[in-house]
């Protein structure tokens, strides 16, 4: 008897949907099992069918894409999920890895490779987007140098302020500059002039988006993991991106 791959995929776009199929439909061992676009029937379709692959577009979920994908692994844990952004996204990656995923793939370029990544995911291996693996592996160089200098990171402790800190600690949560000013009831313009004192005593010479300051942030010790609503135990998340 041949052997089929059993694949799910989920998406709320038409457009993508056809992307996807069109990608596997010249694969004689691939066997298209469901098509969805909402969360609910997702899950639902998951558990019943227990597909060896479900192709998953973070942007059928509104609120929480990994908390959607570990959802479905507790339903289906056979079920090997691989997951489909409009972007690279470092952090989002991560917390999509410690969910389950067995591959990233950014819709406008990694389509194509829907193939090769659904028989490495089945054979137990995992595809991140390259361009994620190498800015993630720079960010993480580039910051690392601040791990082994005490003084440093003491220096780094002692410069921020208490109020900076829950600024930063928002940046993480994935709030917006007008979203913090409204939960701290300062104007949007206030957030905006305090990321620039933050930047500046970051003190590093290339530009700093707000993944830097977070990830700074998390290496010098300024806020935890434990800290931050995306690791609490309730599984309620503001928003797992961090807008750039």
């Amino acid at each position: 008897m041949e052997h089929y791959i059993s694949i799910l995929t989920a998406t709320r776009f038409d457009e993508d949907q056809k992307r996807i199929i069109t990608a596997l439909s010249e694969q004689n061992d691939f066997l298209l099992v469901g098509i969805e676009d909402n969360e609910i029937n997702t899950i639902i379709k998951a558990e019943r069918l227990k597909p060896n692959i479900l192709l998953l577009d973070l942007q059928l979920s509104e609120t929480d894409g990994p908390q959607l994908v570990r959802i479905i692994r507790s339903r289906s844990p056979s079920t090997l999920v691989i997951i489909l952004n409009d972007k690279e996204d470092n952090i989002l990656t991560s917390l999509a890895l410690k969910a389950g995923i067995s591959g990233f793939l950014v819709k406008e370029t990694d389509i194509d490779k829907l193939p090769h990544v659904i028989r490495l995911a089945v054979s137990g291996g995992c595809y991140i987007n390259a361009s994620i693996v190498d800015s993630t592996f720079k960010m993480v160089t580039y910051f690392s140098q601040f791990a082994g200098q005490t003084q440093k990171i003491d220096e780094n402790l002692t410069a921020f302020s208490s109020y900076e800190r829950h600024i930063i600690m928002d940046i993480a949560n994935g709030l917006s500059d007008l979203e913090i000013a409204k939960r701290l009831n300062f104007s949007e313009g206030t957030i905006k002039n305090s990321l620039t004192v933050i930047k500046r005593k970051i003190n590093l010479k290339n530009r700093i988006n707000r993944i830097q300051i977070v990830v700074f942030s998390l290496v010098v010790g300024l806020i935890r993991l434990d800290q931050l609503d995306i690791y609490k135990s309730n599984g309620q998340f503001l928003n797992d991106t961090i807008q750039c």
